[in-house]
């Protein structure tokens, strides 16, 4: 079970960066507003969008082509609700908040209690899951009340999020292979 939470994308490094320096742009910019945000992630889902349509259009092929092109499309219509009513996609932005941010503590707590017994880093895991987890019901039963005071607790979550990613992967790394429970050893050999 502990191998289902764990991370094995190629992808991992550099969305665990990205997610740490998100998270200081939020905590540490001063005078950042929730419709500053809105406006941002609006011109980031049209700038995806554009570059999802421009190199659907380089591709050859036949289906595929279409169903990139419309993602591009989506990205580029959302990207211009964000930015036109900011106001009303921050209701919707911090109800999707804390749903994520539901999940991302169930899963680190599912992972975190799978392994308590057997790594001191799984108590870490389990205090952020937990911490996490709050956050998520917290934002989910009251979403409107505090959108703009929420910033500089979503980037301490993010950066929070960002280096557990960074230690599991790290963890992961330093294990020996192992095969029926005994770790795996190279030996020399010589070829005839």
């Amino acid at each position: 079970m502990a191998k289902f939470f764990a991370s094995n994308s190629m992808g991992s490094v550099p969305r665990s960066i990205s997610t740490i320096l998100t998270g200081t742009i939020l905590l540490f910019v001063p005078g950042l507003t929730m419709k500053a945000v809105m406006i941002v992630i609006g011109g980031m889902l049209m700038l995806g969008g554009l570059v999802t349509l421009v190199f659907s259009n380089l591709r050859k092929g036949g289906l595929s082509k279409g169903i990139w092109s419309a993602q591009g499309i989506m990205n580029i219509l959302f990207g211009i609700v964000f930015i036109a009513a900011p106001s009303a996609m921050i209701k919707l932005f911090m109800i999707f908040i804390g749903i994520i941010l539901l999940i991302m503590g169930l899963i680190q707590l599912a992972g975190a209690l799978g392994s308590l017994t057997r790594s001191i880093w799984a108590w870490v895991f389990l205090i952020i899951g937990l911490f996490t987890t709050g956050s998520g019901i917290f934002l989910l039963t009251d979403p409107f009340k505090s959108a703009e005071t929420i910033l500089p607790f979503l980037g301490g979550l993010f950066i929070l999020n960002g280096f557990s990613e960074l230690i599991r992967i790290w963890k992961a790394g330093k294990r020996p292979p192992k095969y029926n429970g005994s770790e795996v050893h190279d030996i020399p050999y010589e070829e005839v």
